[in-house]
């Protein structure tokens, strides 16, 4: 997807909520705010700021088996 998109739009985008958007923008993701106050995103940022987050599968793994370990212990 191509464009700008304000808070709510990004949440959808992203399934997330509207206040995890805002917790991004602290954390860095990318965006643009307007005279008015109005908060502009592009939805290529989006897709940059969680690729950040993208893990291997044998991570994944790692996680969760050391998470049953844990529970069964």
């Amino acid at each position: 997807m191509e464009g700008w998109t304000k808070i709510k739009g990004a949440a959808e985008y992203a399934g997330m909520s509207p206040r995890t958007i805002y917790n991004w923008l602290k954390n860095g993701l990318t965006h643009s705010r307007l005279g008015t106050g109005t908060i502009l995103i592009q939805y290529s940022d989006i897709d940059k700021y969680l690729e950040k987050f993208t893990c291997q599968e044998n991570e994944v793994d790692r996680v969760v088996n050391q998470v049953l370990r844990d529970f069964n212990s």
